[in-house]
């Protein structure tokens, strides 16, 4: 059962108040205002936020006072991103090496919350925040909500997530709140048969108008929907997130819903960075939240349209300013704007992760989207990942629950040799359920080589 759509958006502002955060629908209102500025008042308003924290951090983080004055720097020697370049990067090592020297003399420790990078990366990393960037967090949350196909809060609204983190801190104020505000939420934490069945019947049975949830999981469900001939009439959107948006998901996804698809790009560490622009017309860097860079292998910036890693620096996080975090991200810089007439910049969809692409004997590198390209178009395989265990070997670990032939697997051995050039030798390790993720988030490609010939512990 669901509430009327006006009552249930007047009961969510209502909790948020007697929950202490009745100030998030004043910055969503301020958000929902900025995104309208030109594209020249989009940038100088990130520039006045990032000069604004770097001479917080210059001035009360111990970590950064001692960069500046090591570097003969103060922070009005910053006047636009390329600036940037004169700090040092902030990578997961230093983070982790630093904890006591990056959090704020001035910080309210009462409020501090401790989070933790996903660790997909093979690398795990600790962080506070405090509870003005939480109530930043769910103001560009409801925002980007608000690009999919025009949802409004108290319309329907299911969450389909799988971080062991998040719901450790669900309170019963929030399960109740969920209730009276329309939103519904469902662990993929583990994605047995059984489970994908039983939301399956519950997102039919619920009929929310805006999914948000891991592709992966979704994918899986929408497999099961089309089986089964369901369908979930109002939906209007469904918003991938957390996992890479290949576009043959994506075109399976608009095919079983026929509804619009989002793609959603963000870590722990900086809350959203971008979104797809509501006419799919790139995604839209939240100028408000991160100050971006786009960098080579040798450091220096990317032209638009060349992919780089992505390099971020926090905006709303005066507890623990993260100033050039390397997020190992691969991603290009977009010219022009959004034919939408928002003045946000654009960035391209994320390529993958640096530790996502799968290397060749002679040094040429293989995007993940390829495999998906390839894999994904057999109709019997539900989920697959490659993993790199050496330079000239692949293990192409397949969810097939019904099977899959000796020919099939010989055209995928095929596929790939032709489509990369070099003739890996290939061992298929089948699934007839999901293997379990101490995420609940899966990589497309894992790499076990941190460079030629190196080896790193392989995670999820």
């Amino acid at each position: 059962m669901t509430l009327n759509p006006a009552l249930a958006r007047r009961l969510y502002w209502g909790c948020e108040k007697l929950q202490g955060r009745q100030d998030v629908a004043q910055r969503l209102r301020w958000l929902e205002e900025t995104q309208h500025l030109s594209p020249q008042a989009c940038r100088e308003l990130q520039m006045r936020k990032l000069h604004a924290l770097l001479s917080h951090a210059y001035e009360s983080v111990p970590y950064y006072t001692r960069v500046f004055r090591e570097r003969g720097l103060v922070p009005d020697d910053f006047n636009s991103l390329a600036d940037l370049a004169k700090l040092p990067l902030l990578t997961r090592q230093e983070l982790t090496a630093n904890q006591a020297e990056l959090i704020s003399s001035r910080a309210d420790r009462a409020t501090l919350q401790t989070n933790y990078s996903s660790g997909s990366t093979g690398k795990r990393a600790c962080f506070v925040q405090d509870a003005d960037f939480r109530l930043w967090m769910r103001a560009h949350q409801l925002r980007t909500y608000r690009w999919c196909a025009g949802w409004k809060v108290g319309e329907p609204f299911a969450l389909l997530w799988g971080s062991s983190i998040y719901w450790s801190l669900k309170s019963v104020s929030d399960q109740l709140k969920n209730l009276l505000s329309n939103r519904r939420e469902f662990n993929t934490f583990r994605l047995s048969p059984e489970l994908i069945g039983q939301f399956t019947r519950s997102l039919a049975s619920f009929n929310p108008v805006l999914i948000s949830t891991y592709t992966n999981a979704m994918h899986l469900i929408a497999r099961q929907m089309e089986r089964e001939a369901v369908k979930v009439p109002a939906l209007r959107a469904i918003q991938g997130t957390s996992e890479p948006l290949p576009p043959i998901i994506r075109e399976r996804l608009q095919k079983v819903f026929g509804c619009e698809v989002y793609d959603k790009y963000g870590s722990r560490e900086t809350n959203i960075v971008a979104h797809e622009s509501p006419c799919h017309d790139g995604m839209l860097i939240q100028v408000e939240n991160v100050a971006e860079e786009f960098l080579r292998d040798d450091g220096a910036a990317c032209q638009p349209g060349e992919t780089g890693r992505v390099v971020l620096t926090t905006l709303n996080n005066f507890a623990m300013p993260l100033i050039r975090y390397e997020t190992s991200d691969l991603a290009a810089p977009l010219s022009g704007h959004c034919a939408s007439g928002l003045g946000l910049p654009r960035m391209s969809h994320v390529a993958g992760r640096q530790q996502d692409l799968i290397v060749t004997p002679d040094g040429a590198y293989v995007d993940a989207y390829l495999f998906s390209f390839l894999i994904m178009r057999f109709e019997e395989i539900e989920w697959f990942q490659v993993v790199q265990d050496s330079l000239d070997s692949l293990r192409i670990r397949l969810m097939a629950p019904a099977g899959i032939s000796r020919q099939r697997c010989d055209a995928i051995v095929e596929r790939i040799h032709h489509h990369t050039g070099y003739p890996f030798r290939i061992e298929f390790e089948p699934f007839d359920r999901m293997p379990e993720s101490p995420t609940g988030k899966f990589r497309l490609c894992v790499s076990a080589l941190s460079d030629i010939g190196t080896r790193h512990p392989v995670n999820p």
